[in-house]
């Protein structure tokens, strides 16, 4: 059995279908279209203060996971949650559901991808057949806004293509690294969704070991049958960048272009607690239209706000532990929740991803630049970053990409040894810079 194999001992959590952790149950709330009312967010805080232990992670996937639900609150917790029309009919159904849409859909694009978005989670779950996909398995429509999905990879992806109006089809990866199968309308994006997804399962079946990710079953039979199973007309694939900018969703971001704003907001490593979810709630009302939209980069944004009120959103936000300056070097970390919220975490991750956090953007000035695991499974991040900690048994092994042969990693460090090693990088980064720069 592979490593990984050995380390997939929980599932993909769900509403109906929670899963236990060190701190409680995990309960995971897929959001349809990102969006949530002023009135729903109030609502979850007074629920994960009552059912769970106050504590929200939003996920790269635009989910909020409450934490810490027991076996006795849960009823509790489920009655809410049908209450806010929360649930799915069935955890099948709810698994199923995982498709991941541009944060500002309906706002800020040359296309509204919402309905698209919600008429093929809807034929997801109507479609039995398909209850059989992998719990990870993921749809994602990138509207072609401000906010591009583009750097999030997916199983099954759509990318608008503004001046041929049409989605460009590809799977198994980021825009850069998926498979283009073509190009399509966006009134036949549903259709060729479920025959993709058909073709995965079909093909998968087929092999020794059933894929859990397109990228799995593509390394075994290429893209070709799958692009057979779509019947797409052949389309050029877009041009591909060498990397994509991932966004940074903080603060103002205005929206087409005109007077209207919307802000966004962060917490360090997507972790809110239920007094953040009442401010961003108040916040909503106050200043925005009332909705608040989710994010894939731990980041919540407020559309509908106007100019003359980002001070007093600055103001409001700045009595919390938000994130609202583009700078924060919290942003240059990301962080599993790590021990003790995670049985096979071995470190504090958050913590130490806090001490570390401004060392992380000595070592690169944009970007998530860190990423603190607190084991192998390196949850939280799915992108490579520059440099990664891995912890094992209370100890940290360094990752360093695209380091020489046999000098790439250092293993058994404490936390202070890993600052250090970190620190000296850091300061040849800088110098290497100046240098560059004269």
């Amino acid at each position: 059995m592979t490593l990984a194999a050995r380390l997939r001992k929980g599932w993909c959590p769900g509403a109906l279908r929670p899963m236990p952790a060190e701190d409680g149950m995990l309960v995971r709330l897929r959001i349809s279209g990102g969006a949530l009312s002023s009135r729903a967010l109030r609502r979850l805080a007074e629920a994960g203060r009552a059912c769970g232990n106050g504590l929200f992670d939003l996920s790269s996937r635009a989910n909020l996971q409450m934490r810490g639900v027991s076996a006795q609150s849960l009823p509790a917790l489920t009655a809410i949650l049908a209450e806010l029309g929360l649930l799915d009919e069935d955890a099948e159904a709810e698994a199923v559901r995982n498709v991941l849409a541009s944060p500002l859909v309906g706002l800020d694009a040359p296309i509204d991808a919402g309905p698209i978005a919600q008429a093929l989670e809807k034929a997801l779950v109507g479609n039995k057949d398909l209850h059989g996909l992998p719990g990870k398995f993921g749809f994602l429509i990138d509207d072609g806004g401000a906010l591009s999905l583009a750097s999030v990879p997916a199983d099954v992806r759509f990318d608008y293509c503004a001046e041929r109006k049409v989605f460009i089809v590809g799977v198994g990866g980021d825009a850069c690294e998926a498979e283009c199968l073509g190009a399509c309308e966006p009134g036949a994006v549903v259709d060729q969704a479920l025959r993709i997804a058909r073709a995965f399962l079909d093909h998968g079946a087929r092999m020794p070991e059933t894929p859990r990710r397109m990228r799995e079953l593509l390394q075994s039979c290429g893209p070709t049958a799958i692009a057979k199973a779509t019947r797409l007309r052949p389309a050029p694939p877009p041009q591909k960048a060498r990397s994509l900018a991932e966004p940074c969703p903080i603060g103002p971001i205005r929206l087409g272009g005109g007077e209207n704003l919307c802000f966004g907001v962060g917490a360090p490593y997507g972790r809110f607690d239920a007094d953040m979810l009442e401010a961003i709630a108040r916040g909503a009302e106050a200043f925005a239209d009332g909705e608040t939209r989710l994010t894939p980069w731990r980041a919540m944004l407020l559309p509908g706000g106007a100019e003359a009120e980002i001070e007093a959103l600055k103001t409001h936000f700045s009595m919390e532990n938000f994130i609202i300056d583009p700078q924060d070097p919290r942003l240059a970390v990301a962080a599993c929740p790590g021990a003790p919220a995670c049985a096979q975490g071995s470190t504090p991750t958050h913590a130490d991803a806090l001490a570390l956090a401004p060392l992380a953007r000595l070592l690169q000035p944009e970007g998530v630049t860190l990423h603190v695991s607190g084991c192998a499974k390196g949850c939280a991040r799915r992108a490579a970053t520059p440099y990664a900690l891995i912890a094992k048994d209370g100890r940290y092994e360094l990752i360093v990409e695209n380091a020489p042969p046999n000098r790439g990693a250092a293993q058994g460090l404490t936390l202070s040894e890993a600052q250090y090693m970190l620190e000296s990088i850091a300061r040849q980064a800088r110098a290497a810079r100046e240098v560059e720069h004269r």
